[in-house]
């Protein structure tokens, strides 16, 4: 069969893994030269100009790329009028932002800087390319942010930075630069079809945007919400977890991106069930092992920003199990969406997020009495996180079942894979000692999963990577 996925897969795995190690290069930099505290308020800045970006694009994102699917020759005008409409909301809530930050903060050019973040961010392509068949476009403009990113980030530490106010400005920089490069490859997209309503469909679909804004808050945001909650070293710590989780589920994180124009493709004409089981079984192959090698790697892992970072590995651990149930949810959800059952998609998302913000705010009532240090904080506040994203997980597939009565998602495959790369990550560890370990465990652990994924996914059958997948959705760019 002639399609992408293959080429795509590869692009994504390999260009936004660049990307992250870039931005987690720029985090360790940034936390070695700040310290835990000063490192959770760089870590808020950060996660309240995604929030802002969130609320600017007001959950429309996966809507605009189901519109996508159903009408590929009007994307130029449906990503045109997206981003007009998140560049007036982002002006509207940085206007808002930036009297308060001055009137509010002990800092506040840093908090008003990156607070203008939201401006530049209405250009973000991510979902919507890859939704039009162009993510090879907007991997390659995030990978030059990135890389401009550090670049800028070493040499402010190279000329004995130490203010967040320039680390706000170097931040608002790069995305300016993204939004700058953004521009001519949304002028070369196709705009030959009649444009949809757009508006109108945001008004029909305003449950499902809510929804999908408040999912997202509580995700880009997270750590904000707990340093509310805790203050800000245990904002540190548990930013040190977070990290670390996204950068071991990147492969999972970016098959969902590969996979979800399949399932909107599914739904506009495909076989959503067996899309959905697809999905599903490469989810647990991707997401499932890094949780068992992170277990096994994470004292050592957490430490790299420094010795006192070690004790986040529990909310490393915690935070490894959220994003696996995560990343399994968002399968199901975007397999309600594709199906147009938008008010199931809305309440599994508004619901968990919901109760992960009632979690963290009782828990931050009750702090004082518990008597928690920073990094039992970070720990707790990554177990809430994991009891929330269980109930998205059991929530969706409750919600999905009637959506694949005749493909059933196998389990051994992913099992096996799971402990053989967990024993693989621990095995160094209990035989050595010393600061080469870590190199060891991280080797090993990942020769255990490409071989043990060789061996149950791959073998044989690499020339036909992606056929069942498009052959279930219908959808081959």
């Amino acid at each position: 069969m002639t399609h992408a996925v293959r080429s795509n897969l590869a692009t994504l795995l390999l260009g936004v893994l660049g990307q992250r190690l870039l931005q987690l290069a720029s985090f360790l930099c940034v936390g070695r030269a700040l310290g835990a505290e000063r490192l959770g308020v760089y870590a808020q800045g950060i996660a309240v100009a995604a929030l802002l970006g969130v609320l600017a694009g007001a959950g429309v994102r996966n809507l605009l790329a189901r519109a996508i699917a159903h009408h590929p020759d009007a994307t130029g005008s449906l990503l045109a009028t997206a981003v007009r409409a998140r560049l007036r909301a982002g002006a509207v809530l940085a206007g808002v932002g930036a009297p308060i930050a001055f009137a509010v903060a002990d800092e506040p050019w840093f908090w008003t800087l990156c607070l203008l973040q939201v401006v530049p961010a209405a250009f973000d392509l991510k979902n919507l390319f890859d939704a039009a068949g162009r993510t090879r476009a907007e991997v390659a403009l995030e990978s030059g942010t990135a890389l401009l990113h550090l670049l800028l980030v070493l040499a402010w530490l190279g000329s004995g930075g130490r203010d967040l106010v320039d680390l706000a400005a170097i931040g608002l920089g790069s995305r300016c630069a993204y939004a700058l490069l953004a521009l001519p490859a949304i002028r070369a997209l196709p705009n030959r079809g009649a444009r949809p309503a757009v508006v109108r469909q945001r008004r029909r679909s305003a449950g499902v945007a809510v929804a999908q804004g408040l999912h997202e808050v509580v995700v880009a945001g997270d750590i904000w919400f707990v340093a509310l909650a805790f203050g800000s070293s245990a904002a540190g710590f548990y930013a040190v977890a977070t990290r670390f989780a996204g950068a071991a589920l990147l492969p999972s994180t970016q098959l969902a991106r590969l996979l979800l124009p399949h399932l909107l493709h599914a739904g506009a004409g495909g076989n959503p069930g067996r899309t959905l089981a697809t999905a599903s079984r490469a989810t647990l192959l991707a997401s499932l092992p890094m949780l068992a090698g992170g277990a096994a790697v994470a004292p050592r892992l957490c430490a790299l920003p420094g010795e006192a970072f070690a004790a986040a590995a529990p909310a490393l651990v915690l935070a490894l199990l959220g994003g696996c149930l995560q990343h399994g949810g968002w399968q199901q959800s975007h397999a309600l969406l594709a199906a147009g059952r938008d008010r199931a998609y809305a309440l599994g998302l508004a619901g968990p997020a919901l109760l992960q913000l009632a979690l963290l705010a009782a828990a931050g009532a009750l702090g004082p009495r518990l008597g928690l240090d920073a990094a039992a904080a970070a720990m707790l506040a990554a177990g809430l996180a994991a009891a929330a994203n269980g109930a998205y997980f059991f929530a969706g597939a409750r919600a999905v079942r009637d959506l694949r009565p005749d493909a059933e998602v196998p389990l051994g495959g992913a099992v096996v894979l799971t402990l053989a790369t967990g024993l693989a990550a621990a095995l160094p560890a209990a035989c050595l000692d010393g600061p080469g370990v870590l190199a060891l465990q991280l080797l090993a652990g990942g020769a255990a999963f490409a071989g043990g994924l060789w061996w149950v996914e791959l073998r044989g059958r690499l020339r036909r990577l992606g056929d069942g997948l498009v052959r279930s959705s219908g959808f081959r760019a």
